[in-house]
């Protein structure tokens, strides 16, 4: 009897020492459950901060912010973020029904991020033509990182706010590597931009 007792503990105490020797390699084998996944996008002002965003636009004048992703995923992702502007009128995503704007892109960014890693990148942009008459304004071109892109966007005048606004912002999307399509990410920031003191 004593020594059935004997083997019972001896037996218990192999098997535990085997799943303790053989544990790292079961960690391998097993993937550990994953938290929620999302993705971060974000604009900050010059200086890195909130605080120091563009808001009154004057043509001529360069204006920089930055532009970040943060990936969350739990694998690496290709990204691109799709920079377009906007007037009142215009229609922004539909985070509701997870449908980007129709409003034509005007600069692409196609950062590939590693999981848990950011990615920050200067937005600079400047405008360079704009016309007013009968209580609208016209932007007719703007540069965004170097590049001149003729926009014809025009705006009017919102009296209860006394001023003439715009949106510069930015689609996220990302690569699904199950479809083999960038698929709109259902995140977006904007800019607004007051054209009243140009």
């Amino acid at each position: 009897m004593y020594l059935d007792n004997y083997r019972i503990i001896f037996a218990a105490v192999g098997l535990i020492g085997i799943l303790l020797f053989a544990s790292p390699t079961i960690g391998l084998l097993i993937e550990p459950s994953v938290g929620e996944q999302f993705s971060e996008l974000y604009i900050l002002g010059p200086n890195r901060m909130l605080e120091d965003i563009p808001f009154n636009i004057k043509t001529g004048i360069e204006y920089s912010v930055y532009l970040g992703v943060g990936n969350h995923m739990g694998s690496p992702s290709y990204y691109t973020c799709n920079v377009k502007l906007q007037n009142e009128t215009d229609p922004l995503p539909n985070p509701k029904l997870g449908t980007p704007s129709p409003v034509p892109t005007l600069y692409e960014y196609k950062p590939f991020i590693k999981n848990g890693q950011t990615w920050e990148a200067p937005l600079t942009f400047q405008v360079n033509e704009i016309a007013f008459a009968d209580n609208t304004s016209k932007i007719s071109s703007i540069t965004i990182n170097g590049m001149d892109l003729n926009v014809n966007k025009a705006s009017v005048w919102i009296s209860n706010k006394t001023g003439y606004y715009y949106r510069l912002f930015v689609e996220l999307w990302i690569f699904n590597s199950t479809s083999e399509v960038s698929q709109f990410h259902n995140r977006f920031v904007h800019l607004t931009l007051n054209m009243t003191g140009v």
